[in-house]
């Protein structure tokens, strides 16, 4: 059995490798962030070394081996994170909440294999992980995110606008991030285009060339902003 000193290590290197991978893909806009690449890599941590050390008082045998306990908890634990992933209007929320959850787990097998120094670590990195990244590193990480620029359309219905002007956006290298439409008695259709864009001066031209359309009324980029972040 691991001491003390080395479960803490390698359950914090766990952590900060994790992280490391995170911070990458969150700088890149992805769904699963710092946070939860840290709490994945946290709980497989845990899940390792309850599985190799733990249960050292059951004899194994041919059809008798712990190890396979860690094993279907790992699996099974899946089904109930999903159930905290929600789909919102083309965004992700819950992800963090499911990590934490299949942690949660981990943590319970440790405890359960009668490794307490896993346990009481592993907790300890997990609120580190929740706690602490949430404002130390999330508000640092998100001025590093490409911002998001609104693309206002107004035009009239009835001329196919709307397929080639979001296609012309798409090739200015622009992300589409969320799409609202609204139609009027009269005809006339207001779209507001969330998108995340390198390079705003071009989405200016695209806009400029997409306001020359005889039936477009206005199309105009708006300024730059950051969502705040929604809990994961």
């Amino acid at each position: 059995m691991v001491g003390p000193e080395d479960v803490a290590l390698r359950l914090l290197g766990a952590v900060i490798f994790g992280a490391v991978i995170g911070l990458e893909r969150e700088t890149r806009n992805k769904l699963a962030g710092l946070r939860t690449h840290a709490l994945v890599a946290g709980g497989a941590a845990v899940f390792t070394i309850a599985g190799a050390y733990g249960f050292s008082d059951i004899d194994r045998g041919p059809n008798v081996d712990p190890m396979r306990v860690a094993a279907q908890v790992a699996s099974g634990i899946g089904f109930i994170g999903a159930g905290a992933i929600i789909r919102d209007r083309g965004s992700v929320r819950g992800i963090t909440t499911a990590a934490a959850l299949w942690t949660s787990a981990a943590l319970g097998t440790a405890a359960g294999a009668g490794l307490w120094w896993v346990s009481a670590f592993g907790t300890l990195a997990t609120l580190l992980v929740l706690v602490g990244l949430r404002g130390a590193v999330s508000g640092r990480v998100a001025a590093l995110k490409t911002p998001i620029h609104t693309v206002e359309l107004e035009y009239g219905r009835g001329y196919g606008t709307l397929g080639p002007a979001l296609e012309a956006v798409r090739e200015s290298g622009a992300q589409l991030e969320d799409l609202v439409i609204d139609d009027d008695e009269g005809g006339l259709r207001r779209v507001a285009v969330d998108v995340r864009v390198g390079h705003p001066e071009d989405l200016d031209d695209i806009a400029a060339a997409i306001a020359t359309r005889p039936e477009v009324r206005r199309c105009v980029v708006r300024r730059a902003h950051v969502e705040p972040r929604r809990p994961g």
